[in-house]
């Protein structure tokens, strides 16, 4: 994967940069520093996450080099304390994995339901909320920071699902058809929407979700397009309905451990941070572009796709608008305070973000509004301090 015209001249323009004011590490001091991911060798996001290794190693001049670890060091459940203990340097954390110890972040995960409400291209919401979520977190969010370094991590970055859709064994186009259904749900706003929507929750892990399917335990389950070839539902489903349920998964996707960020200097963080906006990127333009492949294969397989009825469709939407409302007082109850002001501010930098990805036609450009706008104004002098 390439990334972006923005850094192909990074490490130059650093080495130039830092020789004026005499910074600059020198090669006996390059930092080798391990990223450490739940995701398997040769998975889509593990290979997205091979471009942050290249372009930290292209922006610092070699200076700071990236081995990646796929499903060795660390699995997603041990991220945040493998990271927090120095078992890697850099890891992706699920936040929502972690209750406790994100809130904060949490309750800005659970926004990403405003894809939903707000108007804009469905397919490109989440480049759309991953950087309305970045620059919240980055600027806007000091409690985030604060439970980040309570984990002795520094937050550099996010990525985000497609949106969910419901993969059924079944047509679910209606209000009656989703009555009593079985759907298994990946989080606690699809659990909420599906009890909103008269149907039955199941908590299962995605591991067990094909055979659920297969053997009728289950009738649907709320996943993005991604997960029909990577989990195999491209086999066992019938029926796709492509408006229902939304929303998308977001992580944090380069934690870095904070020992490691305050052995760089100012190069190597703005390295750091260049391939954050790299990886970003190229990790939602490689879920786009996989969304769209597995539609199109599932189509060809003879999958039937609907639409759901404008009735549940509205009636989908206005519980959401409902549920962002009531999220305020879930996570008030949680510790976390200023939840009206967080929502009105996301909701703007949301509308914001839809106008910018818009017209977006590659993961460079994505890359380099992901670093204009948002990670190259980060102070790397004082940030993670």
């Amino acid at each position: 994967m390439k990334f972006s015209k923005l850094f192909k001249s990074s490490a130059s323009a650093l080495v130039l940069a830092a020789a004026s004011v005499g910074t600059f590490s020198t090669s006996a001091d390059a930092r080798d520093l391990r990223y450490a991911i739940g995701w398997p060798p040769g998975a889509l996001p593990t290979e997205a996450i091979e471009t942050y290794a290249d372009a930290v190693e292209e922006a610092s001049g070699g200076d700071v080099t990236v081995k990646v670890f796929p499903l060795s060091l660390l699995n997603f459940l041990e991220s945040t304390s493998g990271v927090r203990d120095g078992i890697a340097d850099i890891t992706t954390v699920l936040t929502p994995y972690f209750l406790s110890e994100f809130p904060n972040t949490n309750f800005l995960t659970e926004l990403a339901s405003f894809s939903e409400v707000v108007e804009g291209d469905p397919e490109r919401m989440a480049f759309a909320f991953t950087g309305a979520i970045m620059e919240y977190v980055l600027f806007n969010c000091g409690d985030c920071l604060s439970e980040f370094a309570a984990q002795n991590h520094v937050y550099t970055a996010a990525a985000g699902t497609p949106p969910y859709m419901l993969q059924c064994t079944k047509p679910v186009v209606s209000a009656e058809d989703l009555k009593g259904a079985r759907i298994r749900t990946p989080g606690a706003f699809w659990s909420r929407w599906i009890e909103a929507m008269g149907a039955t929750p199941v908590s299962i892990s995605i591991n067990e979700t094909f055979e659920a399917l297969n053997q009728g335990v289950i009738d649907c389950t709320a996943s993005s397009a991604s997960e029909l070839t990577n989990f195999s539902f491209i086999d066992v489903a019938t029926d796709i309905t492509t408006n229902l349920p939304g929303s998308s998964f977001v992580s944090g996707l380069t934690n870095v451990n904070r020992d490691t960020w305050a052995g760089l200097d100012d190069a190597g963080r703005t390295a750091m941070l260049k391939g954050s906006a790299v990886v970003a990127a190229e990790m939602n333009w490689a879920y786009f572009g996989e969304a769209r492949d597995n539609i199109a294969k599932a189509k060809e397989q003879g999958i039937t796709f609907h639409e759901a009825e404008a009735s549940l469709r509205s009636q989908s939407v206005e519980w959401i608008n409902e549920d962002i409302s009531n999220l305020v007082e879930i996570y008030a109850e949680r510790g976390v305070t200023g939840g009206e002001e967080s929502v009105s501010k996301v909701r703007e930098l949301m509308t914001k973000w839809v106008d910018l990805v818009k017209d977006v036609q590659d993961a460079d450009a994505l890359s380099d509004l992901y670093w204009t706008e948002v990670l190259s104004k980060v102070d790397v002098a004082t940030y993670g301090q």
